[in-house]
């Protein structure tokens, strides 16, 4: 069943431009602007992950048919529904609390996956405690059409599992995210500026300051 973009619990969402290599949030409340987030640092809640189709649309949240498992794919419900993922990240000091991940695009995905097999791989991990993970860069893919950037992710630390994430969901350790489709080639893409350079990824936080 489609769920729509009003159905159930709302949240504000962090998004990914693969076109400018770029994260973007908002504060909470559905009119507030958007903004770039510099360094997106987060606790990652891998329990959370979950695989489905997903439609996008403008200025809406996504409509989108969640899979009953990763090992039981849910049936294409039509025409630009993608296949993609969905998981919550929290970071009080850069997303300004529990924000929803979402994405249908590759090269995301290909990240992701790299990184779900960092998380199983861990041994933090069947103590209960969540990555903290940084974006440390981007890597340009280009093909005739365009260049689009990769997120490249860090586990920089692990945490106890924080409040605002609530209980988990512990099915998200028994498979990998389901990779899309090859897509289509896309459309030639207006000019845009290459991604800002995040900071070095081994530079500390100043004293005192919280890590994500």
């Amino acid at each position: 069943m489609t769920v729509s973009p009003s159905g159930g619990e709302f949240k504000v969402y962090v998004g990914y431009n693969a076109k400018a290599g770029r994260w973007y949030t908002k504060r909470d409340g559905k009119d507030e602007p958007m903004f770039e987030v510099t360094d997106l640092t987060a606790v990652f809640d891998m329990t959370s992950l979950k695989t489905g189709w997903f439609k996008f649309n403008a200025n809406v949240a996504p409509e989108k048919v969640i899979d009953p498992s990763f090992s039981e794919s849910a049936p294409n419900p039509g025409q630009d529904f993608k296949r993609g993922f969905q998981l919550d990240l929290y970071s009080e000091k850069n997303l300004l609390g529990l924000r929803e991940f979402t994405s249908t695009a590759s090269i995301v995905i290909e990240a992701m996956n790299k990184l779900y097999d960092l998380w199983v791989a861990a041994p933090e991990t069947a103590t209960g405690q969540l990555p903290v993970v940084r974006c440390v860069g981007v890597i340009p893919v280009s093909n005739k059409h365009s260049t689009n950037y990769q997120p490249q992710f860090e586990i920089i630390g692990w945490t106890d599992r924080p409040a605002a994430l609530g209980d988990g969901n512990q099915q998200a350790v028994a498979a990998p995210v389901t990779p899309a489709p090859p897509p289509a080639a896309p459309a030639p893409a207006a000019h845009m500026p290459p991604p800002v350079a995040p900071a070095p990824a081994g530079a500390p936080a100043p004293a005192g300051a919280p890590l994500f």
